[in-house]
């Protein structure tokens, strides 16, 4: 039976990385189709408890992505080495193991760094681009999310082409999960009985939480029953985003939540009017899948992943052009007709996402050598 080595130390150090380690661990164990160990910080135990004790790899100490990097680098190699030695392993994010002896998977899910100006400090983006370099030579197999990831790859690595298979990702349908109340922030729980559009990232450049709040700027006396919210922790640069708000006079219309809770996420998705995801670039996107499940109309940027994944034209903008993100929100909040087409076609689209089929097709790709 193919022996694989998965590593979920991102778990709970990293949104969606985390989220995408979880649950497609969880998707490849349920098969036992392979022989899969799963490499996981103490602290994360209780959430893998769907695997036997014996296929976890449990590691001490792992506080920060610091740590995290080097014992991935340094330690947990020599580790899989020694109990390991003719298993593949797994790490799913774009670095790999550098000096690792054994097969190496990685998964790539975006190339900002390399193509998005400000979208990380330079020493990040140094860094990045350092270890990708490395990684992608090093990887014998790469999984990208899209194909969109894969044609940002082959733009800069274009020998690499019979490396990599595209595999999507499966999203979380947070809509049928219990929320639990006494978990939820009293601002947040406070916004029940407003009427407001919600977008759900983390406050940087690249996301285009400016290009929302000018867009809602607008259109704000033409929905004036309306709040933006914005859900998501501070990131790089995210000042300026405080400062617009400011400048415009949004104070009391521009609700920021800080970072949330999967409790307040469901929420937050389950109460609001309208979902919008600006962003200027995304390996995938799972905001906009998570918020079609909960059956809200939901438009996003005509860049990057995003067409590709959403797959609906009609619930597109151009993330650049501020004005035409306000006109599909009052398209959507003026045409009934129109924003009910929208949801029953997300419907459909949802269907072709799950965290099973994505595990289905990592197994399908351990197997095949």
């Amino acid at each position: 039976m193919r022996q694989v080595v998965f590593n979920a130390l991102q778990t709970s150090l990293s949104g969606g990385i985390g989220r995408y380690c979880h649950e497609l661990s969880k998707a490849i164990y349920d098969q036992h189709k392979v022989d899969f160990k799963i490499v996981i910080r103490e602290e994360d135990k209780n959430s893998f408890s769907f695997a036997d004790i014996k296929d976890l790899i449990i590691v001490k100490n792992i506080k920060n992505a610091k740590q995290r990097n080097f014992y991935e680098q340094f330690k947990l190699p020599k580790l899989i080495l020694k109990k390991y030695p003719n298993a593949v392993i797994h790490y799913p994010d774009t670095m790999a193991p550098i000096f690792a002896k054994n097969k190496v998977i990685i998964t790539v899910h975006d190339l900002a760094f390399k193509s998005v100006k400000d979208a990380f400090t330079w020493k990040t983006t140094l860094w990045k681009n350092f270890i990708t370099n490395l990684s992608i030579k090093k990887a014998d197999k790469i999984v990208a999310i899209t194909e969109f990831t894969k044609s940002e790859m082959l733009k800069y690595y274009p020998k690499i082409n019979d490396k990599i298979s595209v595999i999507y990702n499966g999203f979380n349908d947070f809509s049928k999960e219990h929320i639990n109340c006494n978990n939820i922030n009293k601002n947040i729980l406070d916004l029940k009985d407003s009427k407001y559009i919600l977008t759900v990232s983390t406050i940087s450049p690249r996301k285009n939480i400016d290009g929302i709040i000018k867009a809602f700027d607008l259109i704000k006396n033409k929905i004036s029953d309306y709040k933006l919210v914005v859900a998501g922790k501070n990131g790089w640069l995210y000042e300026e985003v405080y400062k617009i708000v400011d400048n415009l006079n949004l104070s009391d219309r521009v609700v920021f939540t800080g970072g949330i809770n999967d409790d307040e996420l469901k929420f937050l998705y389950k109460n609001a009017n309208l979902f919008v995801y600006p962003s200027f670039y995304e390996g995938f996107g799972l905001p906009p899948l998570e918020a079609m499940s909960f059956k809200i109309p939901t438009i996003a940027s005509n860049v990057s992943s995003l067409p590709e994944v959403i797959q609906m034209k009609e619930c597109l903008f151009d993330p650049f052009d501020y004005k035409e993100i306000s006109k599909l929100i009052l398209k959507i909040e003026n045409n009934q007709y129109f924003k009910d087409n929208i949801i029953k076609n997300q419907s459909q689209i949802l269907k072709s996402y799950s965290w099973n089929k994505c595990g289905n097709n990592m197994v399908k790709f351990y197997l095949e050598g």
